[in-house]
């Protein structure tokens, strides 16, 4: 884990907290979702026509990495789309965005992918995991498992097995691209494989919308309020993952990429103390204190 990912990280950190705030305020359905990953897909569609990445002559097995983010992506969509019709951010996002540090840390274990992790950053995911359980609670007696085994706990697994898919697959897609192409920069292969995620999955969110009366009549809204609100999502959204995408190449395991997203935790707390007044609790200090200390103790190294 270096510095340059631990910068990178943090900023995507900030971003993603940002687009899910975004999201939240607004109804949330497949076509604001289809818009958010179509600004991406905008924003970052230029690469295409100069990148020296010949994306059409890799091997087929890219195009199934390809085929796998997507899903895993969509499973993300769906799960956070329900998510945020039957929860509080406040106490949806720090449970979201934990489980995956374990689903990460596991099946890149049991699959082999990247470097063993050490005991110290398995004790340090460990601590940022419990630490992200304690973040919504308003106090101590709250922690007990009906608090999180509950109707909604399907919808947030959910989400957290697609965050832990697409960021197993991101990671090998962009090592496949550096390994055809070792001699492109790591900037121009992350935004190469972004470009053509982004293209793909758009492509087949806009498919969907379209085959779902609902979501037909949700997007002709969008657009005749001429409401932006998914547009901006989507500027922050795109932002995040590019950074992460960044940071995948800085690090030996992508379980590190996936325990430091949780630095959005805290930076999130402190903005809604100081800028939105919100109170700060007792559970909600001892969490980000673990979350920090977890994050020190996996780049330790004994």
């Amino acid at each position: 884990m270096t510095f340059t990912a631990f910068l990178l990280i943090f900023g995507s950190a900030v971003t993603h907290a940002t687009w899910n705030l975004l999201a939240k305020k607004r109804k949330m359905g497949l076509a604001f979702y289809a818009i958010i990953c179509t600004m991406g897909a905008l924003i970052w569609g230029h690469v295409q026509f100069w990148t020296p990445v010949k994306i059409f002559s890799l091997p087929p097995a890219f195009w199934g990495i390809i085929a796998g983010t997507v899903f895993f992506d969509i499973f993300y969509g769906v799960g956070i789309i329900l998510i945020y019709k039957k929860m509080e951010m406040a106490s949806a996002y720090p449970v979201m965005r934990s489980l995956p540090i374990v689903l990460t840390a596991l099946f890149t274990t049991l699959l082999g992918l990247g470097n063993p992790l050490t005991w110290t950053a398995a004790l340090g995911f460990l601590v940022v995991f419990a630490g992200a359980l304690l973040m919504p609670l308003s106090r101590f007696s709250d922690f007990k498992p009906s608090q999180y085994w509950n109707k909604t706990s399907f919808l947030l697994l959910m989400a957290a097995m697609g965050t832990t898919g697409y960021t197993i697959f991101d990671s090998l897609g962009v090592k496949f691209i550096a390994k055809h192409y070792p001699e492109v920069s790591n900037a121009v292969r992350s935004m190469t494989y972004y470009s053509t995620r982004g293209i793909a999955l758009s492509l087949f969110f806009w498919l969907v919308v379209l085959c779902v009366k609902e979501d037909r009549e949700e997007a002709k809204e969008f657009f005749r309020a001429k409401d932006f609100m998914p547009v901006v999502a989507g500027c922050f959204s795109s932002t995040t993952y590019i950074l992460v995408l960044l940071a995948m190449n800085f690090v030996s395991n992508v379980s590190y990429v996936q325990v430091f997203r949780q630095l959005g935790l805290p930076v999130g707390m402190f903005a809604g103390v100081f800028f939105l007044k919100e109170k700060c609790t007792l559970t909600k200090l001892v969490g980000v204190s673990l979350i920090l200390g977890g994050l020190t103790l996996s780049v330790l190294k004994f």
